[in-house]
């Protein structure tokens, strides 16, 4: 859970950091931006700060600002029904992003949250660099981490179902909860 003066500070930290990178956004899209903790209340360690900018049927584009050695936990995005798992390309804009896929090992072990490491089983990282592309295929597991100075990057993808995406931290939980 999150306090309401965390989410405003993760809010205005953020909407500077994707105004820098040059991404123009409105005061009601910066309003409406989504601050995860994902259940965990450990926003700074593993959270996001995702904006919305627009999201059909079809396809759906976001920003994601990552404050530095902030992560976005382990999840995959899994079919539902006739519907296939989403299909996800990464843009970096800003930053650098470490991206941690299934694959050979490589990742240094003290990046991953403390505590978490049965959670985090993801463990071949590559690094995205301003204008890199990187694209996840549906059920393709994933973690995300802002490096250095954080990082501001695009999500475009098919569909977004992602309240039915799962978690490997059976704590997460998709809907952030605000303390009062």
């Amino acid at each position: 859970m999150v306090t309401k003066a965390e989410v405003s500070e993760a809010k205005i930290k953020a909407g500077k950091m994707i105004e820098e990178a040059g991404i123009k956004f409105t005061d009601k899209e910066l309003d409406g931006m989504d601050v995860a903790d994902f259940g965990l209340g450990r926003l700074a360690v593993e959270g996001a700060q995702i904006l919305s900018l627009f999201e059909t049927e079809k396809v759906a584009c976001r920003v994601i600002a990552l404050f530095r050695g902030q992560t976005e936990p382990e999840h995959w995005h899994k079919g539902n029904g006739d519907i296939p798992g989403k299909e996800e390309t990464l843009r970096v804009i800003s930053g650098k992003l470490r991206v941690c896929i299934e694959g050979m090992d490589n990742v240094e072990v003290d990046c991953i949250p403390s505590g978490k490491e049965r959670y985090y089983t993801c463990r071949h990282e590559i690094i995205l660099n301003p204008c890199e592309n990187m694209t996840l295929l549906p059920g393709m597991k994933h973690w995300f981490q802002g490096l250095e100075d954080g990082c501001v990057f695009y999500t475009m993808s098919t569909a977004a179902k992602d309240t039915s995406d799962p978690f490997s931290d059976p704590e997460v939980v998709r809907k952030t909860q605000i303390a009062e």
